[in-house]
C-alpha cells in the first residue's frame, strides 16, 4: 500500500488534470473545446455541490473527494460539444440539491449511453476478417457478438494512475514511446487498485462497486481516460493491449494539453502483450506515441458482458388417450402451461410392429402462422385393429419468464 506521505507529496499533481475549480497556476488548460468558458464554473459549481454532499455520506477523505470531482470533471470533458451544452443548461438551472443531483445522473447517464452506441459501432463495422487481424471488441464474442449487455459500476472508479509511482512494475508516467498494462477489472474482491495502479479504493467496494467478475470476465470496459503532464503534441491508444497495436487514438493533445475520453476498449488476458508494455499482461494496454513522457489516468464506468445463452425449461404434456380401430384417426395434444411455448410434437401409439398403423402427418397449431399453442398427430390405421394413440407435445420456456 502507498504511504500515506507519498500520498501527501503527490496531492499537488492532482490538481493539475482537469482546470474546474482549481486554484493552481499549473492546472493545464483543456484542448477539448467546451460550450462556452462560464461553462466550467457552472458545471463546475455543481460538482463540487455534488461532491460537498457525498463527502459525509460516503465518509471521503480530502483525497478521494478530489479524485471524485476529477471523474466528474473528466467525464464531462468527454462528452460532444452538444451533450456539454445540455448538461451546462441543465447545471445552470440547478438551484437546489436535488437539481444538482439530478444533472450529475444525467451526465452519467449521457457517457452510458455513448458507451453503448459505441459499442454496437463496433460490432456492426466488423467484418470477419478484420475481426481475426484486429483483435477488437467481437472477437470475444462467438456467435453472440450482437448481444452486449452493459453493466455499470457504482460509480467511476478509479483503477490507474501514472501520477503515482509505485514500484518497477508501475514506475509512473509513460515514456514516449512507451506503452503500459493495465487491469480494469478483478476476479477477486478487495483487489487494492492503489497498491499496484496508483488507483483508489478497491475492487469491489465504495465506488468500485461492480468491478469483480469471479466467472465470466467481461469483454470490453467502458472507461473515461485522461492524459495529463504533457509537452509535447501527442496520441493515446488504447487497445487490448496485444502484440499489434490496431486501433486509432482515444485521445491527443497539444503540448501541455489535457485530455480526457470516455471510451470502449477490448479486455483480452490471454493473448501475448505489446512488446515493451510489461512484464505481464493484463487487461488493456495504453500507448503513448509523443516524443515525452505522459501522465494516464483511467477511471472505470462499468462493462460490456456476453448475454450467454440459458438452457430452455422444457416439459411434455399430451392428450387423454383415444382408442379406435377407425382408419383415419386425429389426435390433438394438450394445450402447453402457461407461459410455455409449443417447440415440438411425437406421436405414438400402441400398434405392435406397425400392425398397419402409421403417421401420416404432425404439426404444431396454427398452421399458416399466429402463436402455436398446441399439436396434432394423424394416423392412418390399415390393420383393422383397435389401437390406441397419443400425441405428446413438448412446451419450452425461458426460465424466469
Amino acid at each position: 500500500m502507498m504511504k500515506p506521505c507519498t500520498r501527501v507529496m503527490v496531492m499537488g499533481a492532482l490538481a493539475m488534470l482537469l482546470p474546474f475549480g482549481v486554484d493552481s497556476a499549473q492546472a493545464a488548460p483543456l484542448e477539448k473545446a467546451v460550450a462556452t468558458a462560464a461553462s466550467g464554473s457552472s458545471v463546475d459549481a455543481v460538482i463540487d455541490r455534488v461532491v460537498r454532499q457525498r463527502t459525509p455520506v460516503q465518509k471521503l477523505s480530502a483525497h478521494d473527494a478530489q479524485v471524485l470531482r476529477e471523474q466528474l470533471q473528466a467525464q464531462y470533458q468527454s462528452l460532444s460539444s452538444v451533450e456539454q451544452r445540455r448538461i451546462f443548461a441543465a447545471a445552470l438551472a440547478a438551484k437546489s440539491d436535488e437539481a444538482a443531483s439530478a444533472t450529475i445522473d444525467a451526465l452519467a447517464n449521457a457517457v452510458q449511453a455513448n458507451a453503448r452506441a459505441m459499442a454496437a459501432d463496433m460490432v456492426a463495422q466488423s467484418t470477419k476478417s478484420r475481426l481475426q487481424q484486429n483483435q477488437q471488441l467481437t472477437p470475444k464474442l462467438g456467435g453472440g457478438d450482437d448481444d452486449l449487455v452493459f453493466v455499470a459500476t457504482a460509480g467511476p472508479c478509479r483503477v490507474a494512475d501514472t501520477r503515482f509511482g509505485i514500484f518497477v512494475d508501475w514506475p509512473g508516467p509513460i515514456a514516449g514511446g512507451g506503452a503500459r498494462q493495465i487491469y480494469v477489472y478483478s476476479v477477486i474482491a478487495g483487489y487494492d487498485w492503489s497498491l499496484y495502479q496508483g488507483g483508489t479504493g478497491t475492487a469491489g467496494a465504495g465506488n468500485c462497486a461492480g468491478t469483480v467478475f469471479t466467472g465470466t470476465a467481461p469483454v470490453a470496459v467502458v472507461a473515461t481516460i485522461s492524459v495529463t503532464n504533457t509537452s509535447s503534441t501527442g496520441a493515446l491508444r488504447a487497445w487490448n493491449g496485444g502484440t499489434f497495436l490496431t486501433t486509432g487514438a482515444v485521445a491527443a493533445w497539444s503540448p501541455f494539453g489535457t485530455q480526457a475520453n470516455t471510451t470502449v476498449v477490448a479486455i483480452d488476458r490471454s493473448i501475448p502483450l505489446y512488446p515493451g508494455s510489461g512484464p505481464f499482461k493484463k487487461d488493456i494496454g495504453v500507448q503513448n506515441n509523443s516524443g515525452t513522457p505522459i501522465d494516464v489516468v483511467v477511471d472505470v464506468v462499468g462493462y460490456f458482458i456476453e448475454n450467454t445463452a440459458t438452457p430452455l425449461q422444457c416439459t411434455n404434456v399430451t392428450n387423454s388417450s383415444i382408442s379406435t380401430a377407425n382408419v383415419d384417426v386425429v389426435v390433438s395434444a394438450a394445450a402447453c402451461p402457461a407461459g410455455y411455448t409449443p417447440t415440438g410434437i411425437n406421436c405414438a401409439s400402441s400398434a405392435s410392429g406397425g400392425d398397419g398403423v402409421k403417421v401420416i402427418k404432425s404439426y404444431i397449431s396454427p398452421l399458416g402462422g399466429g402463436t402455436p399453442t398446441t399439436g396434432t398427430c394423424r394416423f392412418e390405421n390399415t390393420g383393422g385393429a383397435s389401437q390406441t394413440y397419443w400425441g405428446y407435445l413438448t412446451c419450452c420456456r425461458v426460465p424466469g419468464r
